[in-house]
């Protein structure tokens, strides 16, 4: 269940990033699986990256298409105040059908002089809704552990950060081999020969 947040926790979650999902369900699920082992769930937190506007187009709008709507719209509106008149005048039976009517003409009405004034621009009917490319589950740092362990998700874990690579150690630079002692180098020179006593005669 949702609560309002208040006015001080107007900022992005800190912690650490244990997990990362495709969609909103999913992440949900892992946050429920945390809070099933009986981990304490508090300052978990669950973030969407990458927020998109989807608009999905449902189908062309005709002028009967937008007829039905609004007599749909119109007749449910009518009912609902033909029901409050009979609480509040229950002997007038027979008029609380009229509101309906009243509701279904109105409906059409207002339906078709809405449309006659942008199916120049919006001729299609159409959905629109917020998703995420990405959706992290945020942990404290004291519970990160914990909670990574219990989601079991090492793959899906998201990228580190500019911020978190910066703050991370340099790595140890790679190890030197050793140079092995180097042999004499020979002279270039050709060795003496041994000196010959002329024949004798």
């Amino acid at each position: 269940m949702f609560q309002r947040s208040s006015t001080g926790d107007q900022h992005l979650p800190h912690g650490v990033v244990v997990a990362s999902f495709e969609t909103y369900a999913q992440a949900q699920a892992a946050v429920a699986k945390v809070s099933g082992s009986d981990t304490d769930v508090a300052g978990l937190a669950i973030v969407g990256n990458d927020l998109k506007l989807v608009e999905r187009i449902v189908g062309r709008l005709t002028w009967g298409k937008v007829a039905m709507r609004g007599a749909i719209r119109g007749l449910g509106f009518g009912a609902f105040m033909g029901l409050l008149f009979l609480l509040f005048v229950p002997e007038a039976v027979s008029s609380v059908l009229v509101f309906p009517l009243l509701g279904l003409a109105f409906g059409i009405l207002l339906s078709v002089v809405q449309h006659s004034l942008v199916r120049r621009k919006r001729d299609f009917a159409s959905t629109q809704q917020v998703l995420a490319a990405r959706y992290d589950v945020v942990a404290p740092q004291e519970s990160a552990s914990r909670a990574m362990q219990v989601i079991g998700q090492r793959d899906g874990a998201a990228a580190p950060t500019e911020a978190q690579l910066q703050s991370a150690p340099p790595p140890a630079p790679p190890a030197q081999p050793e140079q092995s002692a180097s042999a004499p180098v020979p002279s270039s020179s050709p060795a003496p020969q041994g000196r010959q006593d002329p024949p004798a005669s």
